[in-house]
């Protein structure tokens, strides 16, 4: 597995967070903000925008959590991208994550919503440890709730 590490995101990182999530596909995978609306969640209290670096220093993906005010033993990953899906870039990413978000945090669950037919990112999570909790919601049967419990982390 590749090796990155996290930075916080800033506003000159937005054009690159923009292009990464609009990369061919992700729009019904991954999903997509305009410009204003990370603007805005950039200066929220609410959201955290993480860039992910490789060993060189280059920017690889993005991940965003939300609500990270809502509840303090929990942490929702609202989105995460890379450039290059399939090169490992986007697992150590989360790994890298999940290791800030537990060391960092008092969270004791972390958890995130993936569509269904969105395999490759269904077999990265079950690898780092996440687990299904079921339908994202009624209002959501086309996507799976899963998580990961603080007692079942593993710091890389």
């Amino acid at each position: 597995m590749s090796t990155v590490t996290l930075r916080p995101a800033t506003e000159a990182d937005i054009p690159f967070i923009m292009e990464t999530e609009r990369r061919p596909g992700y729009d019904a995978l991954v999903g997509r903000f305009e410009e204003d609306v990370h603007r805005a969640n950039l200066a929220s209290g609410d959201w955290m925008y993480f860039i992910g670096l490789d060993d060189a220093g280059e920017r690889r993906g993005f991940a965003i959590l939300q609500d990270v005010n809502a509840d303090p033993k929990s942490r929702f990953l609202r989105r995460i991208a890379v450039m290059d899906a399939g090169a490992g870039h986007g697992r150590a990413l989360l790994a890298a994550l999940i290791d800030w978000v537990f060391a960092q945090t008092a969270a004791q669950r972390f958890y995130l919503h993936v569509r269904n037919e969105n395999h490759r990112a269904r077999h990265v999570y079950r690898s780092l440890g996440f687990v299904d909790e079921g339908p994202e919601s009624d209002d959501e049967p086309t996507s799976t709730t899963m998580g990961l419990l603080r007692s079942n982390w593993r710091p890389r």
